[in-house]
């Protein structure tokens, strides 16, 4: 896979993430079954995709700085 589809589908979690998040504080505002799985499920993958995204960009930037190193 190119960078540009990894982006995309990062952001992709990013964003349902963010919606079970907002669902699982709403659910937990109305007093709803499951709101607190799903906030804390949210803020999970939410974690998971932040990871996977930091140590992608620790990847670039070595790279680019071997590139300059080398050049």
């Amino acid at each position: 896979m190119n960078r540009n589809k990894i982006d995309q589908i990062i952001n992709i979690v990013y964003a349902i993430a963010a919606i079970t998040v907002l669902l699982g504080a709403f659910f937990r505002l109305q007093h709803y079954p499951y709101g607190y799985f799903l906030l804390f499920g949210g803020f999970i993958l939410g974690a998971i995709a932040s990871n996977i995204h930091v140590n992608r960009l620790k990847k670039i930037i070595k790279n680019l700085e071997e590139r300059k190193f080398v050049e």
